[in-house]
This record gives structure tokens, C-alpha cells and sequence, in this order.
């Protein structure tokens, strides 16, 4: 018990020496040079605490967006009853909360219900109507429900972050010759760095054409939210016509690459030993004629008609009238042999017609021509030489002639070439060269999010520790270091000898630096110069710590 009070005794005794030393340090300084160092170590301290709050500064995401003033409230108190830190973008309608707590304070808040989705589409037709709603207000409401259903449908697009939708529907009319066409508009607001291509736009534009009747698609335009037009794209003009031909032509050419090269990768070890090209030449001629054709052979008679006509010669009448006269004449008898008309005698004239229809071929044909057919391909193919297994290394060994005849007529047949259309096809070997391997991937880590978070760390580290042992430990140094006074030393020697061998060793420094200094005179006091080095030398044999203190006293007193 009494050395742990000892020692505490001293500790304290130290410490109070340490912090007097200090004291007078300051105070025996110049007044510019104490103002300077008083605003350095106020500078160097407030650079640190910078430096400690921006390495611990929080990374804000944003937890909800275009929230309503009502709702956003809402939020807002569950988050400061969780004593959750947020802050509140500029335009009051977003919350951010930190990065690391957004997933799961949405998890939270969608269990208490939010975002709450606003009534739109065919929720508004739940409502209960009451009595006595009119027509108009009837089929007010179903127009508002089918433009937020169609809305909520575009908004669905991931390209789109909010989407509102009007529709202009006429009032139908029992004239036909009245009826108005119907007609929309879309407003769409893209989220950032997003943009709809005009596949996205078509597909937008034939939604909307398709959810109402008697829409048609040229009727539909559609906006963004920096005031663009983007229907107008899908107006098909020349330029347009040529970029889609373009893009076909290119379609085409890749799908026949693809083809030549899944073909032949599995012959030579992998993809990356074939390259193909191809060059497609298409006609994009619309050509539309219709024709009527005729056989001049007829074959099959149709119809056929003769008319033969005989007038003959007749007698008046003979005999005695009476009832003999009327009787009827007997029953002819047909001769055994018919006479030909043209002999007869009694045949006055003969005339015959005849008419026959021959049904003849008639052929009507419409011939409209595909658009984008194919007139000429050139296929450029290269391959790389086969890896032998040699001795237990794979050497590189060139194609055959016969090798390359064979895979020149797989891939003609493939891509079915034909000579008769001009169809070219280049097939060469050579030896590919390796491409350099690359270190870093597409995914690095100093895009990670804890990547600059450690550097963030380690910047703020090396900036205190940087100022702490270049700026602040120099001040410190200087001012606790204590500068040594006659009578003024540590309590180890402060005792009445050492005291006295203090003060005969700057009696005898100052008879040492009278005989340098002086004029070349002999000193009468010679003897106690040579008493007062030989005491000199004895003390600094005897405490070199004591000396030491001095000398240094006297060198900080020369500063």
C-alpha cells in the first residue's frame, strides 16, 4: 500500500511539473510566436474533427419518391419514432435514409401500407355512387378509370417511371356520316438515364390504339416529360425506310454469320477459332402486277349447235272435191335407201349452220413480290489452324487442301449458295494470334460501394496522422520540453554537492570562455583555471547527466 501511494505521488508530483513546464514554456515565448501556435493547434485540432465527420458521413438512398405532403408525413414519424435518421430532398417529396437500411425500412413500411397507391383505373367505379348520379357523371367516371388503367399499364414499362393518359372520346352518333374519331394522348415521365426506342414507342402507341374502340394508332402521340414528341418516329419517312432496310440487311447478314460459325466450332475446338463475314445484297423492290392469260390450243369443245334446213317442192291440190278429198293420206313407207338432200329432186334448197364453242384456258394471276428478297451473298470465312497433341504439347498444324474443299462445301450448303445468282465464298487457314490476357474484368472491385467507403477510411487516417505527428507533436514538443535554470533541475540531483558542482562548472565554463576570448594576455588566475578543468572533468566523469542539463540550458538560453 505505501509504494501504490508512492507511486501515485509521483505520478501526480509529474504531472503537475509536466503541466507547470508547460506553463512557462508558453509564457517565455514571444507573444507572435504563442498566437501562432495557439492557432495552429486550433486549426490542426478543427481539421481533424472535419476530417473524423466526413469519414464518418452517412450515404443517403432514396427510400420513397413523389410522396403526397399527407402521406410523406406519415413516413416521416414512423421514421422518428424508430429514431431512424432521413433527410428530405429538395423538393419536399422524397425521403432518403441511409444506404444500408433502405431494403428493410421499405420491408417495414410496406407492411404498414406505404407507399399508398393512389385510387386510379377501375377502383374508382368501387365507390359508392349514391342515388341519382347522371350519365354524364356515369361515363365521366368510366373514361377517368380507363385512362388510369391505361396509365398503371404503361407505367408498368421499366423504362417508364410515371405515365398519364387522356383519352378524347366523341359522343357517339346515330349518322354515320357524323361519327367523330377517337383520340389519345400519353405524357410519360422516363427515369433517369432511360430512353424508349421505337419498338418501346409502337408498343405504346398500339396498347393504347387496342384498349379503346375505335382508336386508331395515327390518332395516338405520345410525349415526354421534356416536352418531345416521340409518335412522330413511328411517321414512316424516306430516312426511316432506309435505317429499317439497313437494320434488316444487318440481321441477315449476322444470322448467316452465326450459322457458319456454330457450324464450324465444334470441328476446329471452340468459337473463337472461326471468323465469318457475310455480305448480303437484298432487294427491297416492291413489284405488284396481275396478268391474264390465254391458251390459243383449244382442246374440248364447249357447245355445238347445227341447224340444217330443207325446203321441198309440193303439188296444189288434185282429185274431185268431196269426201274422198278429206280423207288422210296413208302411212308413207321409208325407203330402203335414203337419197342425200343435195340429189334429191324434189328438194327445192338446203341450207345448214353449225356453231361450236371450244372452251379455251384462261389464266388471271397477282404476283406481288416479297420485299427484302435475297439477290447475292459474298461469305468471307476464316479458320485457324488445327492444335495437335505432340509429345504432350499442343502444336498448331495447318488445314489440308481436302479439309478446306470439304468445309467450303458444308458451308456453301448451309447457307445455300447459289453460283447461278453469284453467290461468292472465300475460305482461308491461317494461324490466329492469342489476345492479351486482360487483369481486370468488366466487374472490379473499386467499383464496389465498401471499396470507397475503406478508402474514404483510410484518407481520414493518414490526414490525422499526418497532421497529429507533423503538425501538433512538433508544438507539443517544443513547449513541454523544459529549458533548465540555475537551481532549477529533477529532485535526483537537487541535492547541496551537485548544486555547488553545478555552479563551479559555470564558474569555471566562464574562466575556460575568458581565456579564449581574451587578448593574448596571461591571466593571473591561471591555477584556478586549471583547478576549475580538472573539476569539470571529474563531475562530467562522475554525472554526464548533470553536464548534459546544463549545456543544454545554456544552448537554449543562447536561442
Amino acid at each position: 500500500m505505501a509504494e501504490s501511494a508512492s507511486i501515485n505521488k509521483n505520478d501526480n508530483a509529474s504531472q503537475a511539473l509536466g503541466l507547470n513546464n508547460l506553463i512557462n514554456n508558453m509564457t517565455a515565448l514571444p507573444v507572435a510566436r504563442q498566437v501562432s501556435l495557439i492557432v495552429g493547434l486550433s486549426a490542426s485540432v478543427a481539421l481533424i474533427i472535419a476530417i473524423l465527420l466526413w469519414s464518418q458521413s452517412t450515404n443517403y438512398s432514396l427510400l420513397f419518391g413523389n410522396m403526397e405532403p399527407r402521406e410523406l408525413n406519415e413516413v416521416v414519424q414512423i421514421l422518428d419514432s424508430q429514431r431512424v435518421k432521413y433527410k428530405l430532398d429538395s423538393s419536399g417529396s422524397s425521403v432518403l435514409v441511409p444506404a444500408n437500411q433502405v431494403h428493410s425500412l421499405r420491408l417495414q413500411l410496406a407492411a404498414d401500407g406505404f407507399p399508398k397507391p393512389a385510387e386510379s383505373g377501375y377502383q374508382l367505379l368501387d365507390r359508392d355512387q349514391g342515388f341519382g348520379i347522371s350519365q354524364f357523371r356515369e361515363t365521366t367516371q368510366y373514361h377517368r378509370a380507363l385512362e388510369g388503367e391505361l396509365a398503371k399499364s404503361v407505367a408498368s414499362l421499366n423504362q417508364v417511371e410515371s405515365a398519364r393518359v387522356m383519352l378524347g372520346l366523341p359522343k357517339r352518333s346515330v349518322f354515320v356520316r357524323e361519327q367523330q374519331a377517337a383520340s389519345a394522348s400519353v405524357v410519360l415521365r422516363l427515369r433517369s438515364g432511360s430512353s424508349l426506342d421505337e419498338q418501346n414507342i409502337a408498343a405504346i402507341v398500339h396498347l393504347v390504339a387496342a384498349s379503346v374502340p375505335n382508336l386508331d394508332s395515327a390518332n395516338v402521340t405520345v410525349v415526354d416529360q421534356f416536352g418531345n414528341l416521340l409518335s412522330n418516329a413511328m411517321r414512316t419517312t424516306d430516312l426511316q425506310l432506309s435505317m429499317r432496310q439497313l437494320d434488316y440487311t444487318r440481321n441477315v447478314e449476322e444470322s448467316l454469320s452465326h450459322r457458319v460459325v456454330n457450324l464450324m466450332a465444334p470441328i476446329l475446338g471452340g468459337a473463337n477459332r472461326v471468323r465469318a463475314q457475310v455480305s448480303a445484297e437484298l432487294d427491297f423492290t416492291q413489284i405488284e402486277q396481275t396478268r391474264e392469260n390465254f391458251d390459243p390450243d383449244p382442246n374440248a369443245i364447249r357447245s355445238e349447235q347445227e341447224i340444217r334446213e330443207i325446203n321441198r317442192g309440193a303439188d296444189g291440190p288434185q282429185g274431185i272435191p268431196g269426201a274422198l278429198t278429206n280423207q288422210p293420206p296413208p302411212a308413207g313407207l321409208a325407203p330402203e335407201q335414203m337419197l342425200d338432200p343435195a340429189n334429191d329432186p324434189s328438194v327445192r334448197s338446203l341450207s345448214e349452220r353449225r356453231t361450236r364453242n371450244f372452251e379455251i384456258d384462261r389464266t388471271i394471276s397477282h404476283i406481288k413480290n416479297p420485299v427484302g428478297s435475297l439477290k447475292r451473298l459474298s461469305v468471307a470465312v476464316v479458320l485457324d489452324d488445327r492444335l495437335v497433341n505432340v509429345d504432350g504439347q499442343l502444336q498448331r498444324q495447318a488445314l489440308t487442301e481436302d479439309e478446306l474443299a470439304s468445309f467450303r462445301q458444308i458451308i456453301s450448303d448451309s447457307l445455300g449458295l447459289d453460283p447461278a445468282r453469284g453467290d461468292t465464298l472465300s475460305i482461308i487457314n491461317t494461324a490466329f494470334v492469342a489476345p492479351e490476357e486482360s487483369f481486370f474484368d468488366s466487374g472490379s472491385f473499386w467499383e464496389e460501394p465498401w471499396f470507397w467507403d475503406a478508402i474514404k477510411h483510410l484518407v481520414a487516417a493518414i490526414a490525422i496522422l499526418v497532421i497529429v505527428f507533423g503538425v501538433v507533436r512538433p508544438m507539443l514538443r517544443d513547449l513541454t520540453q523544459k529549458r533548465w535554470s540555475h537551481g532549477d533541475y529533477p529532485e535526483d540531483v537537487l541535492d547541496e554537492d551537485l548544486v555547488m558542482a553545478t555552479s563551479d562548472i559555470s564558474q569555471a565554463l566562464d574562466q575556460m570562455n575568458k581565456d579564449i576570448v581574451g587578448e593574448g594576455e596571461a591571466s593571473a588566475d591561471a591555477p584556478k583555471t586549471s583547478d576549475a578543468y580538472e573539476k569539470v572533468r571529474s563531475l562530467a566523469a562522475s554525472d554526464p547527466k548533470l553536464v548534459a542539463m546544463v549545456l543544454k540550458d545554456w544552448m537554449q538560453e543562447k536561442k
